[in-house]
Formats: structure tokens, C-alpha cells, sequence
């Protein structure tokens, strides 16, 4: 009896892909996953196919009685998320710095975690959006600063553009 290799290898290559991609996906490499792989097909590996919320979108935070972000063009800004599966990755500005959002659409909900793209540590927070169809998104955002170390809490929207 002869074994094809070719056949093995072709046969077991798709099953140890999906696998290994869940695999990042759980660990926290899954936001640089997101980043650069949301162009990937993969809607249709995955039993469950979350609503497509990848594209140009507009987004406006509440201060929280923050004195940094008083004036409210600096928690306005344009950006594209980016969607893996169920996965969702973006990066918006506010007052000249970078920040990231990352979550995981579960049912009407996003749940995730935002941070500054430069330091983790500086300004970060979770946040809760609910997906209102698929030009809305609504929620709350909670946030850390380790400068003044208030955690503090507001609201949070996002308007496909």
C-alpha cells in the first residue's frame, strides 16, 4: 500500500489553518490578526456569520468629565473598521494621538477593550457597543487613565459614513 503525500498534506492543510487561526484568535495576538488579515474571506469557514460591520465610520466619545478632551472635536473622528469573522479592529484619532479599539461581536453586541496605540498603559478601557442595524453602533465605554488614575465612564456612538 503507497501513500500520496501530496494528498495527506492537501487534506490536513485547510483543517490546521482554521485551527490555527482560532488558536490567535483567542490569545491576544488576535488584535494584530485582525489588523492585517481582515481582508481574508473567511465569513463562510465559521458556522456563525456575524453582521458585516467593516468600512468607513464616524465616531464621537463622551468626555467623562475628563479636563484633556473638553472641547468635543477631540473625541470626534473618522475611521475604518476592520473585520475578521466574528473579530472587529480599528484605529481612530484624538488630539493628535492614536488610539485602538478591538471586540468581539457577540449576538447585538460588540464587547471589547480600547487603548493608545503608543502606550497600553497610559489610557485604556473597555468598552460595550450595541449594534443598532448596520449603520449604528451605541454603548458605553469604561476608561483608566494612569496619569490622574480616575477610572471614569460615558457614552460612546459610531455611525457608518
Amino acid at each position: 500500500m503507497t501513500f500520496d503525500y501530496n494528498v495527506i498534506a492537501t487534506g490536513l492543510a485547510a483543517p490546521v489553518a482554521i485551527l490555527l487561526v482560532k488558536t490567535i484568535l483567542d490569545f491576544s495576538l488576535a488584535h494584530y490578526f485582525v489588523k492585517y488579515f481582515s481582508w481574508l474571506p473567511v465569513r463562510s469557514l465559521f458556522r456563525d456569520q456575524p453582521q458585516s460591520l467593516a468600512g468607513k465610520w464616524e465616531q464621537t466619545w463622551e468626555a467623562a468629565g475628563s479636563p484633556s478632551f473638553e472641547d468635543a472635536t477631540d473625541r470626534h473622528s473618522y475611521a475604518e473598521i476592520k473585520q475578521f469573522g466574528r473579530y472587529i479592529y480599528s484605529e481612530f484619532e484624538a488630539k493628535g494621538r492614536t488610539y485602538c479599539l478591538f471586540g468581539k461581536i457577540r449576538g447585538a453586541y460588540i464587547i471589547g477593550e480600547w487603548y493608545d496605540k503608543a502606550d497600553k498603559h497610559a489610557y485604556f478601557g473597555t468598552v460595550q457597543l450595541q449594534v443598532l442595524g448596520s449603520k449604528n453602533l451605541k454603548g458605553l465605554y469604561v476608561g483608566h487613565s494612569h496619569r490622574t488614575g480616575m477610572v471614569g465612564y460615558d457614552n460612546w456612538g459610531w455611525n457608518r459614513h
